[in-house]
């Protein structure tokens, strides 16, 4: 039974380094008014720019109902430009 101890789970250990790494972006996220998903959004735009939204979501492994308030929030905040091809 010591095999099924969540301590023992490699899923439990990749969630928890997840969100130490989050925890760790956050104070400086939060000084720029960013979350750790727009920041993701960004990096990938300086790499890759011009990005269709099909393929920035392949990217980050995001489904466009999530991508699409990512996107308007950080349009809004004057972050990037949006244009339908």
């Amino acid at each position: 039974m010591s095999a099924l101890r969540l301590d023992q789970q490699l899923c439990f250990a990749l969630y928890s380094a997840s969100r130490a790494t989050t925890a760790a972006y956050r104070p400086i996220l939060d000084e720029l008014g960013l979350t750790y998903p727009q920041y993701l959004v960004l990096l990938v735009l300086w790499e890759d720019e011009p990005i269709t939204v099909r393929r920035l979501g392949e990217r980050l492994q995001l489904d466009s109902g999530t991508l699409s308030p990512l996107l308007k929030r950080l349009e809004s905040a004057g972050l990037l430009v949006r244009q339908r091809t």
